[in-house]
């Protein structure tokens, strides 16, 4: 008669622990589910996502009339100059270090006619923009 109330206080017993844990993993994935379609259970992602559009805008913004949308660079006629702006998709470019471009950004390349950034942008509009030269036009 013990063995039979033993056995079967176990059994309850690992009955709810089991129903406890089936429960919470229920929990978690209707959390989940049930999220609105624009919602990240993580917001990592959103986050990247969000930093990654606004590096994006300052490229628009400062770099795109000489580098063009997709970093190939080229001859550009600005104020009635003619440059010609470094592509940023090269192998050369890709080369380059982050402090390297971090530098051309802010001292600017004179002799080529790159304006210097270190008082239009911040240190960290730069340093976004390096990321968003080096993950979208250099794949990176």
């Amino acid at each position: 008669m013990k063995i039979i109330k033993i056995s079967l206080i176990l059994s309850v017993i690992a009955l709810f622990i089991f129903a406890c844990a089936e429960n919470k993993i229920t929990t978690e994935t209707n959390i989940a589910a049930n999220a609105p379609a624009n919602t990240l259970v993580n917001a990592q992602p959103a986050t990247t996502m969000d930093e990654m559009a606004s590096a994006k805008k300052i490229y628009m913004d400062n770099c795109v009339k000489c580098h063009k949308e997709e970093g190939t660079g080229g001859k550009v006629v600005i104020d009635g100059k003619t440059l010609k702006a470094a592509s940023l998709i090269s192998e050369h470019s890709k080369k380059d270090d982050d402090a390297e471009i971090i530098e051309h950004i802010e001292e600017g390349i004179p002799d080529e006619g790159m304006p210097a950034f270190k008082n239009r942008l911040s240190d960290e509009q730069i340093k976004m923009v390096v990321k968003y030269i080096r993950v979208n036009l250099q794949n990176k």
